[in-house]
C-alpha cells in the first residue's frame, strides 16, 4: 500500500502546473491556432503562457491570458491589437517581444523584462509609460517617428532600426512634456534618427544619459539635440563612454527650419568622427563639451567642420583632449568659444579655426603639434580663430610637434610651466619666467641670448642629452635655501650641502665654454651667490649633461673656479668624478663664485700663471682653507734652490714632510692630502738657504 501512494505522488508533481499553457517547442506558430500550443488548447483568460525558447509565436486580435513569460531564446510578435494580459509579463534575458500594437506599453500590469531581453517597438507613437518606464534592450523599429510616454530607464542598448532616415525617436515633444531617460549600455543608430526635442518651447527639455557610446553605422544614422522645425527649448546628451560615427550625421540643429533651440554634448569619453556630415542648422548654440577625468580622443576625418551656428566648447579640468583633426579643421562660422581649463593637445597640423575666441585658462594645458607654434592674430599655428585668442601667463605649454616648431608670437613671456617633447628642440625668441615647471623630456631649449627667470617656486626637469643650451644667455634662479642638504637648487644641477644657512641664494647657469690657458672646459658653468658667503664649509656636486663635455674625456674632469667667471681667471680646485651619475664633487668650500669644469689635460689657468719665473721666494696661504682632506700650497722659486716644505701640529711636532729636494726656479703647486690626521690647525713651512716661510692651515673634518 505505501508503494503505491510513493507512485501516486510522483506522477502529480510531474505534471504541468494547473493553468500554464506551453508553446509547442516545434517552432511555434499562430497563438489563435490550438497546434502552437503544446496542449492543443488556445489559451484564455485564465492562462499562465509560456513561450517555449525554441518558438516564435505572433497574435492578432483578441489573444488573452492571465500571465505571460517568454522564456531565454523565445520570440512573441503582436500585430495592432496587444495582448490582454491580465496580471504578470515577463521576458527572460535573450528573448524577445515584437510590439506592433497601438499601445506604447508590452501588456501586463506587473512588466518583468530582464536587462538582457529585448522589446522591439513597431507599433505606437508613444514607448512605455508610467508602470513600463524600464525595459532591457529597446529597438525602435518604426515607419513613422515616436516619442517616449515617460521617462525611460533601458538596462541594455536602445536600437534604432526605422524604416528611414529622417524617422525620429523624439526624446520629449510638447504632448510628453521634459523628460530625462538613461540608457545604461550603447545607443546604436542604423537608420534613422535620435533627437533630444522635437518642436519644443523653451520652457522645455530633453535629456539622454547614456552610459554606454552612441554609435552611428552608416549614411542613414543620424543623431542630434533637435529634429523638428524650428525647435526650441534644451537637448541634453551626458554620454560615460564615446561618440562614434562611421558615414552617419551628427546635427547640431534641426534638418529643416533653424530654431533657437539650445544643444549641449557632455562626453566623457572619445569623440570617433570616420565618416559622415555635421549638420548645423540652428539658431541656437550648441557645446561639445569634454568632461571625462582622463585621455579623450577627437579623431576627425572626411570633414571641414565650420558650423554655421554658435558653437561654444569646453575642455573640463582633469581631462586631456587629444584633438588629431588630420588636414581638417573644427570651429564656427557664427561664433562662439573654445575654453581649455585641463588639457588641450592639437596633433600636427590640427588646427581650431572660424568665429568665436579661443581661451586657455590658469592651470590649463596646451599642447602644440604645428610647426608654427600659437600666434595671437595670423592665421597660422594650431589655433586661427579670429574672435580672440587668449593665452593666460598661468598656464602650461607643450611643445610636441614632429617636425621643427617655432614658439610664435602668440606664447607668452611668462608662463606656469614649458615642456619641450619635440625632439628638434626649440629656439627662445626673448626672456622668459617659468612660474613653475621647465620639462625637457624630448628636446634642446636654446637660449639663442635670452635669459629663463625660475621664479622661487620652479624647477628644471633635464633628461639625457635634452637640456637648456646656447653660447649666450642664462638661467637663473632665487631661492632661500636654508640650511641646505643636498639641495638642487631649481634643479639646475648645482647641489649643495652644508650645516651653514645660505639664505637667499642666487644661482646662475651658463653654456658656453669657458676658457684659460688656451684650454677650453665643458659646456656648463654656475655662478652661485648666497646671501652668507663665508665660513660655509660646503660640500659642491657639479651635475653635467654628456653632451656638454665638449671633447673632454669624464675620468679626466675637474673643477675649476673663479671670482668673476671672466676667461684665463680660473683657479684649479680638483674634485672627485661620478662618470655613472655625471657629476664631479668637491669638500670644505667656504665660499663661492663661478664654477665650471675642465680637464686634467686642458687646465684653464693662465699659461703665464705656470710658466712665468716669479720675481721673489714667496709661501702662499693654502686653498681651500679650512679643508677637508686635501689642500693645495704654492710657492714661488725665483731661481732655483733646495727646498723643504714640512708640516707641524700646534705643538710643533713634525708631522709630513712635502717636499725636500732641489726645484727649479717657477710657480709650483703641491698637493695635502690629511685624510689620516685629526681636525684642528696646522702649521706648514718653506726653508731653502736664503729663506724661510710660515703659514697657518685649518683641518676640519
Amino acid at each position: 500500500m505505501k508503494k503505491i501512494l510513493l507512485i501516486v505522488i510522483i506522477m502529480i508533481t510531474a505534471l504541468p502546473v494547473l493553468g500554464q499553457t506551453f508553446s509547442n517547442g516545434t517552432g511555434g506558430g499562430d497563438w489563435s491556432s490550438p497546434s502552437t500550443w503544446l496542449s492543443g488548447v488556445v489559451p484564455n483568460i485564465n492562462s499562465d503562457v509560456v513561450i517555449a525558447g525554441s518558438d516564435s509565436v505572433s497574435t492578432a486580435a483578441g489573444a488573452v491570458c492571465n500571465s505571460l513569460t517568454i522564456l531565454s531564446g523565445g520570440k512573441l510578435a503582436t500585430g495592432i491589437d496587444s495582448i490582454s494580459c491580465t496580471n504578470t509579463f515577463e521576458v527572460e534575458a535573450d528573448a524577445y517581444f515584437y510590439n506592433a500594437s497601438t499601445k506604447g506599453t508590452v501588456p501586463g500590469s506587473v512588466r518583468i523584462l530582464d536587462a538582457a531581453s529585448t522589446v522591439v517597438h513597431i507599433g505606437s507613437g508613444t514607448v512605455g509609460a508610467i508602470g513600463n518606464s524600464e525595459f532591457g534592450n529597446l529597438v525602435i523599429q518604426r515607419v513613422e517617428g515616436c516619442t517616449p510616454g515617460t521617462s525611460l530607464t533601458i538596462k541594455g542598448n536602445l536600437i534604432i532600426n526605422n524604416a528611414g532616415a529622417s524617422i525620429v525617436f523624439r526624446g520629449a515633444r510638447p504632448a510628453t512634456g521634459s523628460q530625462s531617460h538613461l540608457v545604461e549600455g550603447n545607443i546604436i543608430v542604423n537608420m534613422g534618427t535620435l533627437s533630444c526635442l522635437d518642436v519644443g518651447d523653451n520652457t522645455m527639455f530633453g535629456i539622454w544619459n547614456v552610459l554606454g557610446d552612441i554609435v552611428l553605422t552608416g549614411p542613414d544614422a543620424r543623431f542630434g539635440c533637435f529634429s523638428s522645425a524650428n525647435a526650441a527649448g534644451l537637448g541634453v546628451y551626458n554620454i560615460e563612454g564615446n561618440i562614434i560615427n562611421n558615414g552617419g550625421r551628427i546635427q547640431a540643429g534641426t534638418s529643416s527650419s533653424a530654431g533657437p533651440g539650445i544643444g549641449i554634448v557632455n562626453l566623457k569619453g572619445n569623440f570617433t568622427f570616420n565618416s559622415g556630415a555635421f549638420a548645423t542648422n540652428s539658431l541656437g548654440s550648441y557645446s561639445l563639451n569634454f568632461v571625462g577625468s582622463g585621455i579623450q580622443n577627437f579623431y576627425l576625418r572626411g570633414a571641414n567642420l565650420n558650423l554655421n551656428t554658435f558653437l561654444h566648447d569646453t575642455v573640463k579640468a582633469g581631462s586631456t583632449v587629444i584633438m588629431d583633426l588630420d588636414t581638417n579643421k573644427w570651429g564656427s562660422a557664427t561664433g562662439g568659444d573654445f575654453v581649455v581649463n585641463g588639457t588641450l593637445e592639437l596633433k600636427n597640423v590640427s588646427r581650431l579655426t572660424g568665429a568665436g575666441t579661443f581661451t586657455l585658462n590658469p592651470n590649463g594645458t596646451l599642447r602644440i603639434g604645428s610647426a608654427d607654434g600659437i600666434s595671437l592674430s595670423t592665421m597660422t599655428g594650431s589655433v586661427q580663430m579670429v574672435g580672440g585668442r587668449n593665452y593666460s601667463t598661468e598656464a602650461n605649454y607643450v611643445y610636441s610637434g614632429s617636425s621643427e616648431q617655432v614658439f610664435g608670437d602668440g606664447f607668452p613671456s611668462s608662463v606656469n610651466g614649458l615642456a619641450i617633447g619635440n625632439s628638434n628642440g626649440l629656439t627662445l625668441n626673448g626672456n622668459l619666467s617659468v612660474n613653475s615647471s621647465l620639462n625637457l623630456t624630448g628636446g634642446s631649449l636654446h637660449l639663442n641670448g635670452n635669459n629663463i627667470t625660475l621664479g622661487s617656486s620652479a624647477s628644471l626637469s633635464e633628461t639625457s642629452g635634452n637640456t637648456v643650451k646656447g653660447i649666450s644667455g642664462k638661467i637663473v634662479t632665487t631661492k632661500d635655501i636654508g640650511i641646505p642638504s643636498s639641495s638642487n637648487v631649481g634643479g639646475l644641477g648645482a647641489v649643495l650641502t652644508s650645516a651653514i644657512n645660505f639664505g637667499n641664494t642666487t644661482i646662475e647657469r651658463y653654456h658656453s665654454a669657458r676658457t684659460g690657458s688656451g684650454n677650453f672646459g665643458v659646456l656648463r658653468a654656475y655662478n652661485i651667490q648666497p646671501s652668507n658667503n663665508s665660513g660655509l664649509n660646503a660640500t659642491f656636486r657639479f651635475h653635467y649633461d654628456e653632451s656638454e663635455l665638449n671633447g673632454i674625456p669624464e675620468a679626466n674632469l675637474i673643477l675649476f673656479k673663479s671670482v668673476d667667471g671672466s676667461d684665463n681667471s680660473w683657479t684649479k680646485i680638483g674634485g672627485v668624478v661620478n662618470t655613472n651619475d655625471n657629476y664631479v664633487e668637491v669638500s670644505v668650500v667656504n665660499e663661492f663664485s663661478y664654477w665650471t669644469l675642465s680637464g686634467t689635460n686642458n687646465p684653464l689657468p693662465v699659461e703665464n700663471e705656470i710658466t712665468e719665473i716669479p720675481k721673489n721666494f714667496s709661501l702662499h696661504q693654502n686653498y681651500p682653507n679650512p679643508f677637508n682632506p686635501s689642500t693645495n700650497i704654492r710657492f714661488d722659486l725665483p731661481r732655483a734652490a733646495f727646498v723643504n716644505i714640512s708640516v707641524y701640529n700646534i705643538i710643533g711636532q713634525k708631522v709630513t714632510e712635502l717636499v725636500n729636494r732641489n726645484i727649479e726656479a717657477g710657480i709650483h703647486n703641491i698637493s695635502f692630502n690629511a685624510e689620516k690626521f685629526p681636525s684642528g690647525v696646522y702649521i706648514y713651512k718653506l726653508t731653502s738657504p736664503d729663506y724661510s716661510f710660515t703659514r697657518k692651515m685649518n683641518l676640519l673634518k
